[in-house]
């Protein structure tokens, strides 16, 4: 196996907030961390596609805490010496609170080896009804991860996973991941384009909690922001919003003609 991997840390990235606090537990790699902004549910896999310094990248979701970064670059040198395309948990695993398809492994936590997954993605972009592939009720990412069991059959690596006691958040051996990043700071905009499936929950106060359950098992300090940090991390999110919002509403013709196509 080669001893000079390329790798690179990816988290999409809605809120700078969470993102810090993600990044904190990983940056101590010393690898470079992308935070990739205004990306759709899909995109950023092409993004990263396309970085062609990095061979296996990391994809970890800002409201996803690495508890052990020793088995995370472990995973990582084992997609690369045995080939495996992807390494996640499935959507339909034990520890996600929504129900998805088995195959598809759930965007929070990711191994890619975009070394091998390049030998055929140009493939992909010949084959344009992939792109098309309809899934009702589930996620555009779908697409994606359906290509990659297709194109690279048994070269997906499923991880165990399990509810953790907060009732919501999913634990891998490697990971905490919170869901609901969005109503970390609910605005009007939030709950308008977001909503919130369990309203009686907190959140923000749930989500502290894992936050600092990761940090203490790393042996870690938690982050400590400034008021001109919190100020920025406000400017931030209307930037966000600023592109969310048009990205958003330009998407519903193509829902309502999905959900009346029986898509």
């Amino acid at each position: 196996m080669r001893n000079d991997i390329r790798i690179k840390f990816f988290c999409r990235s809605f809120n700078k907030e969470l993102y810090l606090l993600s990044r904190g537990l990983y940056e101590q790699a010393g690898y470079p961390c992308v935070r990739l902004t205004d990306q759709t549910a899909d995109g950023y896999f092409y993004t990263m596609l396309e970085d062609e310094s990095c061979d296996i990248a990391i994809n970890v979701d800002e409201d996803c805490f690495i508890t052990d970064l020793d088995a995370v670059l472990a995973l990582a040198r084992k997609a690369h010496a045995e080939g495996w395309v992807n390494i996640g948990c499935s959507d339909a695993g034990e520890g996600v609170p929504r129900k998805g398809s088995p195959e598809v492994t759930n965007p929070f936590f990711n191994i890619f080896n975009l070394h091998e997954i390049r030998k055929a993605w140009n493939a992909y972009r010949l084959v344009p009804e992939l792109r098309r592939d309809c899934y009702k009720g589930k996620e555009p990412y779908y697409n994606f991860f359906r290509w990659l069991v297709r194109t690279f059959p048994d070269r997906t690596l499923y991880l165990d996973n399990v509810r953790h006691a907060d009732g919501l958040t999913t634990r891998l051996d490697c990971c905490l991941h919170t869901w609901f990043a969005r109503q970390y700071n609910p605005g009007l905009l939030t709950r308008l384009f977001e909503g919130n499936d369990v309203k009686e929950v907190n959140h923000r106060k749930r989500i502290d909690a894992i936050i600092d359950e990761a940090y203490a098992r790393r042996g870690l300090s938690r982050p400590l922001f400034s008021f001109v940090q919190r100020l920025g991390f406000q400017f931030d999110e209307i930037c966000r919003w600023t592109i969310k919002v048009p990205q958003r509403v330009a998407g519903w013709p193509r829902k309502l003609k999905n959900r009346f196509s029986g898509c």
